[in-house]
C-alpha cells in the first residue's frame, strides 16, 4: 500500500499507469482506504475521475467523507458519466432518493443503444419498483448489452429469479457451440452466481464448456491465460450452486 500511494503521488496526473494503480486499489476494496487522499486528488481530472470513483466506492464506508468531492468531480460531459457519479455519491452516503430519481428517469426516457443506466438501477433494489415495468421491457426487447443488465436489475428489484435467470441463460449456449462472446458469457455467469440458481439445461451446457481443452478466450497472448482462468472459475462457481 505505501508503494502504491507513493506511485500515485509521483506518477499522478499524466502518469501512464495511474488508471492501472486505481484499478488495483479498486480490487483491494476496503483495504485500500489509506489511499483515500491520493484517490480524491484525481477526481478533478476527467482522465482518471471515473476510475477514482470506482476505487472510492470499493473502499466502502471508509470513503464516505469523499462523497462531496465525488459529486463535484470532473467527467466528460455525457449522460452515462453523470449517472455514474450520482450512483457513486449515493453509495458513499449521499441522497439515495435523489440518485434513484435521476437514474430511474434516465432509464425511463433515454433511447437506444444503451437505454440509460439500467444496470445502476438494480443497485437500489426494491426501492426501484416504480421502474420495474421499464426494466422488464428492456430485458425483453433490448439489445445484447442491455438485456442481461436489465435481467439482473429486475431480479434485484423483485427478488424473483424468473424470468431473469432464463434470459441470462440464453448467453451460455453460444460458447458451447463454438462462439466467442466471452464477455457476455462471463457477465451471465457472474449474474447467475449472484442470483443463486440455474436450470438443468444450463448446467449441462456449462459442463460441455468446462470440458473444452482450449483456452476460453479470444486473446492470443498472456491475457488468454488470465481470461481463461477467470471464466473457468466463474463456471465452477455456478456449477457449485445447489
Amino acid at each position: 500500500m505505501p508503494e502504491v500511494r507513493q506511485l500515485l503521488r509521483d506518477d499522478g496526473k499524466g502518469g501512464a499507469l495511474t488508471c492501472t494503480f486505481l484499478r488495483v486499489l479498486q480490487a483491494w476494496g476496503p483495504a485500500a482506504a489509506p489511499a483515500l487522499p491520493e484517490v480524491v486528488a484525481l477526481l478533478d481530472d476527467a482522465r482518471y475521475s471515473l476510475d477514482a470513483v470506482d476505487a472510492l466506492v470499493a473502499m466502502g464506508p471508509a470513503a464516505a467523507s469523499a462523497e462531496p468531492a465525488v459529486r463535484r468531480c470532473t467527467v466528460l460531459d455525457c449522460p452515462g458519466n453523470h449517472h455514474k457519479v450520482a450512483w457513486a455519491a449515493r453509495r458513499l452516503g449521499g441522497d439515495r432518493d435523489a440518485a434513484l430519481r435521476r437514474i430511474g428517469e434516465a432509464v425511463l426516457t433515454e433511447e437506444g443503444p444503451l437505454y440509460g443506466p439500467v444496470g445502476l438501477l438494480g443497485e437500489f433494489g426494491p426501492a426501484a419498483a416504480p421502474y420495474a415495468d421499464r426494466v422488464r421491457h428492456l430485458m425483453e426487447h433490448g439489445d445484447t448489452w442491455s438485456r442481461p443488465r436489465a435481467a439482473v436489475a429486475l431480479w434485484s428489484i423483485t427478488g424473483e429469479p424468473e424470468p431473469s435467470v432464463s434470459v441470462l441463460e440464453e448467453y451460455l449456449p453460444p460458447i458451447a457451440h463454438g462462439g466467442d462472446t466471452y464477455g457476455s458469457f462471463l457477465y451471465a455467469l457472474q449474474a447467475l452466481a449472484r442470483i443463486g440458481t440455474i436450470s438443468p439445461a444450463a448446467r449441462a451446457v456449462l459442463r460441455t464448456v468446462q470440458g473444452f481443452d482450449r483456452p476460453l478466450s479470444t486473446y492470443r497472448d498472456y491475457r488468454a491465460i488470465l481470461q481463461d482462468e477467470t471464466i473457468r472459475s466463474a463456471i465452477d462457481d455456478v456449477l457449485a450452486l445447489p
